[in-house]
């Protein structure tokens, strides 16, 4: 009896592999787009100036979205001053980790960073880029998980 119970489970196992890709039931399967957004309150900063990035991640559904971790490696060009998050915690320095997110709802992490002095150059252009590096929850559209803006340092300060 119990080898035929094991054969019924690895041929229905086999199937919903074949059929559906997994053994987890539909409604098991949370799924969720998680979309970023930044923007910078300057394009142009000079050497000691903070320049602020404002991070937003909205999960635009249909499900809650769990273990999600997004952020911002801070790039060469600037030093971190700060980094928040308006929900769950500060993950890695730069990185929010947020437990649950519904359908609809948003977080946004704030980081305010200041530019690095470069005696062979006084102006430079960078691009700086925040990406959701990790979820726990399938992502429907990886196409908006990432978010640049280009920032220009003009030299110093007067």
């Amino acid at each position: 009896m119990n080898r035929r119970i094991a054969r019924f489970a690895f041929a229905l196992l086999a199937l919903v592999v074949l059929v559906g890709g997994s053994a987890l039931p539909a409604a098991a399967q949370e799924t969720a787009d998680l979309a970023l957004t930044k923007v910078a309150d300057q394009k142009n900063v000079r050497i000691g100036e903070n320049i602020t990035y404002t991070i937003t991640l909205t999960n635009l559904g249909p499900d809650t979205a769990t273990g999600v971790v997004f952020g911002d490696p801070v790039p060469d060009p600037l030093n971190l001053v700060s980094f928040t998050c308006s929900q769950g915690t500060i993950s890695g320095g730069s990185f929010c980790a947020v437990e649950s997110l519904p359908s609809g709802a948003s977080v946004t992490a704030t980081l305010v960073a200041t530019p690095i002095t470069n005696p062979a150059r006084s102006e430079r252009r960078f691009s700086n880029t925040a990406f959701i590096s990790d979820a726990a929850t399938t992502d429907s559209n990886s196409t908006n998980n990432s978010a640049s803006v280009e920032t220009h340092i003009v030299g110093k300060t007067p």
